[in-house]
C-alpha cells in the first residue's frame, strides 16, 4: 500500500477520526508484515512522536532530499546507494506524516485539556450554604454560619443587650435601632424576628429590621428575595418595603423578589391576605388573593396581577429550582447567585432559549449543568474562570 496512504491512515487512527472501512485497510496492512506492526506501534506512541517532532524542528527538513539527489546524480549508483536513497525518501515522508500526526494529536490534546479545565473549575463550585453578615445599629459586625444553635444564641444575646438601649432611645428621641442582615452570593439564611415572624432569605439578599418593633406597627425593608411567614397581630400591621413598593401583611405567607437588575418586583401570595401600594402613597391599594402574583413595574409604579403556581415560585425554599417558561438568562442568574460563579453566552439566541424543568438546589454544580445540557441541548465550557454557554 502507498506510504502516503498508510501515514494518513495512522494519523487518523491516532486522532480518532478513522472510518470503519479505513480501519479495516489499516488492520490488513499491519497483518501483512511484522515490521508494519512495529512501525504502526512506533508512530502511535505520543512520546515518540513528540521526540521526533523536536528532532524535526532542529534540522533542515529539505537536507535529506538534497543528499539523496546528490547521491543519485553521482557516478557510483550501486544498489546500496539506491537503497539508502529510498530510505532517506521514506524518512522524509514519515517525518512529514509525523508533523500531521503531531498537529492532530495536539488538537486532540487541546480539546481534552479544555474538558479537563472545565471539569476542574466546575468541581470547585459548590452549592450555597447557610451564612450571613449582621451589622448591628451601633456598627458591630457579626458573621453567622450554618450552626443554628450558635446563631440563635448570638441573636438572642444581641436582642437582650439592646433592650436597655431601646428604652434609653425611646426616652431620648423615640428612635428605633435598626440591624442589617446581609446574605452573600452562595448563601441563604433563616431568621425569626422579635414578634415570631419568620424570614427566609435567598442568596445576595438583605433584610433591615428592628430588634424590637414599635408598639403601634411593625416594618422591615428587604432587597433580593425573601419568603415571609408573618405572625398575625390585628393591632400591629406588618409592612415590608421593597424597591418603591410597600406590602401590608395580615398574618400571611408570601414570597417577594426584586434584585438590582430586575425591572419588576414580584410578590407572590401563598396564603392569607396582603395589600400592595407604591411607597409614595400616591397610587391605589391593591388586594392580592392566594395563588396570585403582583408584578410591580419600578419605572412607572404600575402593577399587573396574574395567577401562578406558588410551589414553583417558592421552590427555592424547599430545596429545588423549578423553571417554567423561563429564559436561560433568567435561569443562569438564579444559579449564579446560588453557586457563586460568573458566566456568559456565546450569543443572544442562547440566552433567550426558553427552558422548562427542575434541578435539586443542593446538587453538585456538575450535576446541575448535566441536567441542563441534556434538557436544553446545551454545552458548558470554562474559560478563565467563566462558564461559556452555547448550543451544541
Amino acid at each position: 500500500m502507498n506510504l502516503n496512504i498508510i501515514s494518513e491512515l495512522i494519523a487518523k487512527s491516532v486522532a480518532g477520526t478513522i472510518s470503519d472501512l479505513e480501519q479495516i485497510s489499516l488492520d490488513n496492512w499491519r497483518k501483512e508484515d511484522a515490521s508494519n506492526q512495529e512501525l504502526y506501534e512506533r508512530l502511535s506512541d505520543i512520546n515518540y512522536l513528540q521526540n521526533e517532532y523536536r528532532k524535526w524542528n532542529s534540522i533542515d527538513p529539505k537536507q535529506p532530499m538534497k543528499n539523496m539527489q546528490r547521491r543519485i546524480a553521482g557516478k557510483k549508483k550501486n544498489r546500496r546507494i539506491l537503497l539508502h536513497s529510498c530510505a532517506a525518501a521514506v524518512v522524509v515522508l514519515l517525518l512529514g506524516s509525523l508533523l500531521t500526526l503531531l498537529y492532530r494529536s495536539e488538537q486532540r490534546y487541546d480539546k481534552l485539556n479544555s474538558i479537563y479545565q472545565t471539569e476542574k473549575y466546575m468541581t470547585a463550585i459548590h452549592p450555597g450554604q447557610t451564612k450571613a453578615k449582621l451589622t448591628t445599629d451601633d456598627g458591630k459586625i457579626i458573621v453567622l454560619d450554618s450552626n443554628k444553635t450558635n446563631n440563635e444564641k448570638v441573636l438572642n444575646s444581641i436582642r437582650k443587650g439592646e433592650e436597655q438601649q431601646v428604652r434609653r432611645q425611646r426616652e431620648i428621641k423615640d428612635r428605633i435601632a435598626i440591624n442589617n442582615l446581609e446574605i452573600p452570593r452562595g448563601g441563604e439564611f433563616h431568621i425569626t424576628l422579635e414578634d415570631g415572624t419568620q424570614v427566609w432569605l435567598n442568596a445576595e439578599s438583605s433584610l433591615k429590621y428592628p430588634e424590637h418593633f414599635d408598639r403601634k406597627y411593625r416594618q422591615v425593608e428587604v432587597s433580593g428575595e425573601a419568603f415571609f411567614k408573618v405572625s398575625k397581630e390585628e393591632e400591629r400591621p406588618f409592612n415590608v418595603k421593597i424597591d418603591g413598593q410597600v406590602i401590608c401583611v395580615h398574618g400571611t405567607e408570601f414570597n417577594v423578589m426584586s434584585y438590582g437588575e430586575d425591572r419588576y418586583v414580584y410578590t407572590t401570595l401563598v396564603s392569607g391576605s396582603i395589600s400592595i401600594q407604591p411607597d409614595s402613597a400616591t397610587g391605589s391599594e391593591l388586594i392580592l388573593s392566594p395563588g396570585h402574583q403582583a408584578v410591580f413595574a419600578k419605572s412607572d409604579c404600575s402593577t399587573v396581577v396574574k395567577q401562578v403556581k406558588t410551589e414553583v415560585v417558592t421552590s427555592w425554599r424547599n430545596g429545588m429550582f423549578v423553571f417554567e417558561d423561563q429564559t436561560l438568562d433568567q435561569i443562569m442568574r438564579q444559579l449564579s447567585r446560588w453557586y457563586d460563579f460568573s458566566y456568559e453566552f456565546s450569543n443572544k439566541e442562547v440566552a433567550s432559549t426558553v427552558f422548562m424543568g427542575k434541578v435539586p438546589r443542593y446538587a453538585t454544580f456538575g450535576d446541575v449543568l448535566e441536567i441542563l445540557e441534556k434538557s436544553g441541548n446545551l454545552t458548558f465550557e470554562a474559560k478563565q474562570n467563566r462558564i461559556i454557554i452555547s448550543h451544541k
